[in-house]
């Protein structure tokens, strides 16, 4: 069997569609070392080539574009799906130009859609873990800030307004789905990049049609209440997630690039 480090969000998104090949409930030919992390710990992994297949943020790909390639499948992009700019005293982006902004990292696709949405728009951004933010905003730390996963399901408990949903601007503007994040492959591996694919596919309709997935999703989401872990799983798990391939103009007008980059 060949050894594949394989690095993966603890999100349910993510545990949903890799938990049957982690968890040896389908077949396939890899023998994994698995690492599970916050996505932006996986884009540090990818930006010092750490891991052969490793989820990332589409805001880090042009840094690491040289040495690895974009596979089909395993992908989150998707409608209604985006970040959100949420504060806690003010109700208008323009209120936010020169305040405290958190955000999940410099390389993420937040933060990379939030700049091509609001280039004019300068604050004081401050990188802050994605689970730290609603926190960050309510303790009065910083005047607003860019929540991505499961926080555009609870911001409502924390009392904040939805300044900008992303997503929905994204939208407007592009008539396009909203890129957030892919699976990875080192050019070492491209030999197995279809196989690979394969084996995310496999892993994918496992998850879609077996209850036993769930024990896992539930053992990494964070104390996350069940109605959230599925209602987030459903919004960024669809069918870019099986093939990213059709929504190539939404990531060519993210990243400036073609499909040459996906294997």
């Amino acid at each position: 069997m060949k050894n594949i480090k394989l690095g993966i969000s603890t999100c349910p998104n993510d545990t949903f569609i890799f938990g049957a090949w982690i968890n040896n409930y389908i077949e396939n030919p890899f023998n994994l070392n698995i690492i599970m992390d916050d996505v932006q710990v996986c884009n540090e992994f990818a930006i010092h080539s750490k891991l052969d297949i490793i989820k990332v943020s589409f805001g880090v790909y042009p840094l690491i574009q040289n040495n690895y390639k974009i596979l089909r499948s395993g992908g989150a992009l998707g409608f209604g799906c985006g970040p959100l700019l949420l504060s806690k005293n003010y109700m208008d982006i323009n209120d936010l130009k020169n305040k405290k902004i958190a955000i999940p990292g410099n390389n993420t696709t937040a933060f990379m859609i939030f700049k091509k949405l609001f280039p004019d728009l300068t604050s004081n951004f401050v990188e802050t873990r994605f689970d730290l933010i609603m926190p960050a905003i309510m303790e009065g730390n910083v005047d607003g800030g860019l929540v991505i996963h499961e926080g555009r399901f609870i911001y409502k408990n924390y009392n904040l307004n939805n300044i900008v949903d992303l997503g929905n601007e994204w939208e407007k503007r592009f008539n396009l789905p909203i890129p957030l994040g892919c699976i990875v492959i080192k050019n070492e591996l491209l030999d197995i990049a279809d196989l690979v694919n394969n084996t995310i596919r496999q892993s994918l309709s496992f998850a879609y049609n077996n209850d036993k997935i769930l024990d896992f999703i539930r053992r990494y989401a964070q104390n996350m209440d069940e109605s959230v872990i599925k209602s987030h799983i459903g919004l960024y798990v669809n069918k870019y997630s099986e093939d990213m391939l059709p929504a190539v103009n939404a990531i060519s007008t993210l990243l400036n690039t073609d499909n040459s980059i996906f294997v």
